[in-house]
């Protein structure tokens, strides 16, 4: 196995302020999402057992520090990105490694009183814990924003739209990424119990899109001030399926944003909070089973990425999770049927682990 990638880790101090926009609210109409009709699958590849050939570890790159492992290799990885001159924070899930889940904010988006304790505002240490911590980080615009619809364990929060980028995670925490309602999204089979849209795509085919260096900004989000650059945050999926998160609290344009992401390896990637306020990331440096340390953070961010962890926030967020260390299991929930109720997704193990 490749060397680790041995890098010190520059802390960023979680100050406090009242920055960037407050927190606002619209009521909404919870009612039920149907699980799509076809058998489950996933995106992210799960070895399966064998007694002939070994399993290769998921290995450090060149360029990225590793913050995580496991006996699977590396879990997350890390590194700033600079385009046109703008350090850009990057984190990196590994696809064979981690799995994904998606929480609700305790006011945003609405109806939160009505999901379970799996998907709430607060990392559910009763089973995500289990498994691990390994990353943290914010979720999209807010509910009143019009941006896309959410949709998790059973509920649609916000209706979805199509044309919108989507990030869909399964009962395995797979994760897939693409436009609503475009032929192959999502992949046949695949079956999700978590939705989130954030506008339009940001990057696709490797590329920032047209809409991403449109003269007509206000297209990705109001600012504080009404200018076009402030910090954002966005999320992307490599070649290799791997998730990858970039943020900056400089500001910058939603291109400045779409090349970062590229250069920090995206080929399909959305965008997804912005404004001083907002982009939050916390990476640790081993799977936490309590609530924990986070040290790779986003420098400058206004609020610790320990938010997450007890009492909860009030916006929606990404919690990411280490795969067990044996290669014959994974962790998993029971997944969505179409009963037209609201269906907790508590995390099991699945397979035969040493």
């Amino acid at each position: 196995m490749a060397a680790v990638v041995v890098a010190s880790v520059i802390l960023a101090l979680a100050v406090t302020g009242n920055g960037g926009s407050g927190a606002s609210t619209a009521t909404t109409t919870t009612t039920s999402v149907p699980a799509l009709a076809a058998p489950p699958t996933s995106t992210t590849i799960t070895p399966r057992s064998t007694t002939t050939t070994t399993i290769t570890p998921s290995r450090p790159q060149a360029g990225w520090a590793v913050a995580s492992r496991s006996a699977r290799g590396v879990l997350v990885d890390f590194r700033m990105v600079s385009v046109g001159g703008v350090a850009f924070r990057a984190v990196r899930l590994r696809a064979r490694t981690t799995l994904l889940r998606w929480h609700v904010g305790s006011t945003d988006p609405s109806a939160a009183s009505l999901v379970p304790a799996d998907a709430g505002p607060v990392v559910d240490w009763l089973t995500e814990g289990r498994a691990g911590v390994v990353a943290v980080f914010n979720g999209a615009f807010k509910q009143a924003a019009h941006a896309g619809g959410s949709a998790v364990d059973g509920l649609t929060l916000v209706p979805l739209e199509r044309g919108l980028m989507t990030i869909a995670l399964d009962a395995a925490g797979h994760w897939t990424m693409g436009v609503w309602g475009r032929a192959g999204f999502p992949p046949r089979g695949f079956r999700p119990i978590a939705l989130r849209q954030n506008l339009a795509p940001l990057v696709l085919g490797g590329r920032p899109t047209a809409a991403a260096a449109s003269p007509q900004w206000q297209q990705w989000g109001a600012t504080i001030g009404n200018v076009p650059a402030v910090a954002r945050s966005g999320l992307g999926e490599d070649a290799a399926g791997n998730l990858v998160y970039v943020a900056t609290m400089t500001p910058v344009t939603s291109l400045q944003l779409a090349r970062a992401l590229v250069a920090a390896g995206a080929v399909t990637a959305m965008e997804l909070d912005i404004n001083p306020f907002w982009p939050i990331v916390g990476a640790s440096f081993a799977p936490l089973h309590a609530a924990g340390p986070l040290p790779v953070q986003l420098p400058r961010s206004m609020h610790s990425p320990t938010i997450y962890e007890v009492g909860g926030w009030t916006r929606d967020f990404f919690v990411a999770l280490a795969e067990p260390a044996s290669w014959t299991c994974h962790w998993s929930s029971p997944g969505v049927r179409p009963t037209g109720r609201v269906q907790p997704q508590p995390l099991r193990l699945v397979g035969r682990c040493h």
